[in-house]
């Protein structure tokens, strides 16, 4: 059993659960939206910063909350434990229960983007590192989706379980929209959300000083909070309900 055909069956049950499809497609969209309308403090200015929370928000709601939520419903359904019997690779298992949501929430970027673009009149001056600001975000937010889901029982308690979760990628999100110097400026990436909205600006409104330089630190510390996330729940990520 290939990926692809994991992701292709893990669409059509998201498609057959309104509550789901709802909490991944609908709601993030309208949020991000609404985020460029707002004036909120920090937001107003460049479209870097808006950009930024539009991207986080939007994983954070579509990606991180929803797979926590569809990993607990699979795994009461037994479903999780009958794809670990089956010849398919843990990795295949994995992309294809996360590819879907992540396609989702990519198109979502996408219009939600434009929209902004559009309305500030402006537009990435680095698209490429838009285009890296949302893999690097989209696997953190899937590691810590399985990292949650590892001590999530069932769906109904994803709604408690996210929350620490979204709190501190809250935190770090904006956070990042703050000038800070010093070693706080460097470690404050390393809070999931801040590197994802440090790339995003950079992405977004450029560097005076290049854009190497400025995505360094931030790519490496995300990549390691995502890689520790993933190592995390690959060792404590249960496939079958508690006996």
């Amino acid at each position: 059993m290939t990926a692809l055909t994991l992701a292709i069956a893990e669409t059509r049950l998201i498609i057959r659960n309104r509550t789901v499809l709802a909490t991944a497609a609908i709601i993030p969209l309208m949020f991000g939206l609404l985020l460029a309308r707002s004036n909120l403090p920090g937001l107003t200015g460049t479209a870097g910063p808006l950009a930024a929370v539009q991207l986080g928000m939007l994983l954070m709601f579509g990606l991180f909350t929803t797979i926590t939520m569809t990993l607990a419903a699979r795994r009461q359904q037994l479903y999780l434990k009958r794809l670990r019997t089956s010849p398919a690779s843990t990795a295949s298992i994995v992309v294809g229960l996360a590819s879907p949501l992540a396609l989702i929430v990519m198109a979502q970027t996408a219009a939600v983007l434009a929209f902004t673009a559009w309305e500030s009149g402006t537009v990435p001056a680095h698209p490429e590192l838009l285009a890296l600001a949302f893999v690097s975000g989209a696997v953190t937010m899937a590691a810590f989706g399985f990292l949650t889901a590892s001590f999530t029982k069932t769906p109904e308690a994803a709604q408690i379980t996210v929350i620490p979760g979204m709190l501190v990628f809250m935190v770090g999100t904006y956070w990042a929209l703050i000038p800070v110097e010093g070693p706080v400026a460097l470690w404050r990436l390393a809070i999931p959300g801040a590197a994802l909205s440090e790339l995003t600006m950079t992405a977004w409104d450029g560097t005076p000083n290049g854009h190497l330089a400025s995505i360094a630190a931030p790519l490496l510390l995300s990549t390691a909070v995502a890689f520790l996330a993933a190592a995390i729940a690959a060792k404590r990520f249960r496939w079958q309900p508690r006996a």
